[in-house]
């Protein structure tokens, strides 16, 4: 128990001593029996001391929570290679602003989950573990940038199925937890490193999909005020998803592959599917200080002693 003052403590004792001195000059002044005077002042103590109590807001400390989960560790794989910056989204929209958009359609219709985040491009990262915060998944994922050009080495789909299989690992050890996979590329291969298969992490997904972005005709990359220039091709270079290798990944992971690149409509029944699939879980937590108030205890008394007091008064006619 603690007190949380609604003012000053000293305010409060001064007024509270004020109260009580004033009291007493003005009932042991007249002209009562001595014990009616007492009566009247211990009666008029207790209403002051409950209005004391009340104003220095007595709370009770609480370092347990409780709070609702759904049972669902959700992993977002994106790739951020260069050729995801493509202008052929639902016309000549970036490809990346179609992942973005879909990625926050996800987040909000399966909230409550756990969230991780890995990306990659001649590298993986993990931006994110397994976390409830889905405003940091948000940000985080709103602020992808194109690759540096300078820099880009290429890449190849199977760069993040190290840091992919530790995030699934992790997530088979919890209990009644399922695991979702939404693995987002365009499917080009721009290295010529082997790939390695992901279907050992197969066991590991209980739902997902593959997804993808891209179109057959392609799409120009901007490269500053230009766009990407092919020095093979001598042209502007032109990036066209690559759905055979999409589907390899979605087999390897046994999950189905979807082209989103046209909007997200196929991607709804199966959100739908994985929250009929769900549940909720109610989960105790610890460390989080919260105080409770407990002053409306002494309201109560309070109101109970100025009842008895306006009784009085209209009985007699006087304190």
């Amino acid at each position: 128990m603690t007190i949380q003052p609604i003012f000053p403590i000293g305010i409060l004792l001064l007024g509270f001593v004020g109260a009580i001195g004033i009291s007493a000059y003005c009932i042991f002044k007249g002209g009562h029996a001595l014990s009616e005077k007492i009566f009247t002042l211990a009666r008029l103590f207790v209403i002051y001391l409950l209005v004391l109590i009340i104003g220095l807001r007595p709370v009770s400390v609480a370092t347990d929570y409780e709070f609702s989960t759904k049972n669902l560790d959700v992993l977002f794989v994106v790739d951020t290679t260069i050729s995801m910056w493509a202008q052929d989204y639902n016309g000549n929209r970036p490809r990346m602003d179609g992942v973005k958009n879909d990625i926050s359609y996800i987040l909000g219709e399966l909230a409550g989950s756990n969230f991780g985040l890995v990306t990659f491009d001649d590298t993986a990262h993990v931006l994110s573990p397994f976390t409830q915060d889905l405003k940091y998944i948000e940000d985080t994922v709103d602020i992808l940038t194109m690759p540096d050009i300078e820099y880009a080495m290429g890449s190849n789909l199977s760069v993040p199925f190290s840091d992919v299989k530790a995030l699934l690992e992790s997530s088979s050890k919890k209990e009644n937890r399922k695991t979702i996979v939404f693995y987002i590329s365009d499917g080009e291969k721009t290295n010529e490193n082997e790939e390695v298969s992901f279907e050992s992490l197969a066991d590991y997904i209980d739902a997902g999909a593959v997804l993808g972005y891209g179109s057959a005709a392609g799409g120009k990359m901007k490269n500053g005020y230009t766009y990407l220039y092919d020095y093979d091709g001598h042209g502007e270079a032109i990036s066209k998803i690559d759905e055979e290798n999409l589907e390899r990944v979605a087999t390897e992971l046994d999950l189905q592959y979807l082209n989103l690149n046209g909007g997200n409509t196929a991607l709804s029944g199966l959100i739908e599917m994985i929250k009929q699939e769900s549940t909720t879980i109610v989960e105790k937590g610890f460390g989080a200080e919260r105080y409770i108030d407990t002053y409306y205890y002494f309201a109560l008394a309070l109101a109970v002693m100025l009842m008895i007091e306006a009784a009085l008064f209209m009985g007699r006619g006087r304190l």
